[in-house]
């Protein structure tokens, strides 16, 4: 029995070492990772966190301009999706804006091309309208790019002013306390931008396939963006974010950071 049990166990440990091998090849093959943040800090306010071990150079850290977003020890678990285990939380009040946080990172433009956008979301609790998005600007036009529930509608989809008169495309998905993998292909050579919620996480998805598209605008196009924005507002609900990522691959989207 042993001599029939043991090779097979030899078997299976060279089939997972090879399969680990042919991961971490292709994980030494992704394109550049340009931002990252698993929101891993000590428990509390966010101001002042990051950027977290590892992260791309240019990437600063999370300066806080209303509200108070809080580092939550509890985290997501998406199939597929790499998480270390802690999350944000931002609150908005019904009346007003709510929590804002903003952390830089390098210039991107059109000259890279395809860029990808990826983060887990969740609506914890709460009341409908109202806009919570992890949206992407600079300091000369302001964010300019909204992912996530947008003002109003309650409907996960794309915003591309991020503000009440902005042009949205709304997704058939309603916010709920169910996490989401938020997807987006930003498209400089064509001017789209694209939108999944939950798409397979081992393959990239297709434009055809998009749950929304939306034109850039002609600034966003022409500018680009440097800063990454998780805001809230004009609803009661919770919002927690996780796993932000921007990268010029969908691969570096779904594997965790790669060691400085």
């Amino acid at each position: 029995m042993k001599a029939i049990v043991y090779p097979t166990r030899l078997l299976q440990i060279a089939l997972i070492s090879l399969a680990l091998a042919l991961l971490l090849g292709t994980a030494g093959a992704r394109g550049e990772l340009l931002f990252a943040d698993s929101f891993d800090y000590p428990k509390g306010d966010l101001a002042g966190n990051g950027p977290p071990p590892g992260s791309p150079p240019g990437q600063g850290e999370w300066t806080l301009f209303n509200g108070k977003p809080s580092v939550a020890l509890f985290g997501f678990q998406f199939p597929g999706v790499y998480s270390a285990g802690k999350s944000v939380i931002l609150t908005g009040p019904t009346e007003t804006n709510g929590d804002k946080a903003l952390a830089e990172l390098r210039p991107v433009t059109a000259a890279d091309g395809a860029v990808w956008v990826g983060f887990l979301m969740n609506k914890a609790r709460g009341g409908r309208n109202g806009y919570a998005v992890v949206s992407l600007g600079n300091n000369v036009t302001g964010p300019s790019l909204g992912i996530g529930m947008l003002f109003e509608r309650n409907r996960y989809g794309l915003d591309n002013n991020t503000g009440e008169r902005g042009s949205r495309s709304n997704t058939d998905f309603r916010p709920s306390e169910e996490a989401v993998w938020m997807v987006t292909k930003l498209d400089f050579i064509t001017g789209e931008d694209y939108l999944w919620v939950s798409p397979m996480p081992g393959v990239e998805p297709d434009i055809a396939d998009a749950d929304a598209q939306l034109p850039m605008t002609a600034a966003f196009l022409s500018s680009g963006f440097s800063e990454v924005v998780l805001t809230i507002g004009y609803t009661q609900a919770t919002f927690r974010f996780d796993e932000v990522r921007v990268a010029t691959t969908f691969a570096d989207l779904v594997s965790p950071p790669l060691a400085p």
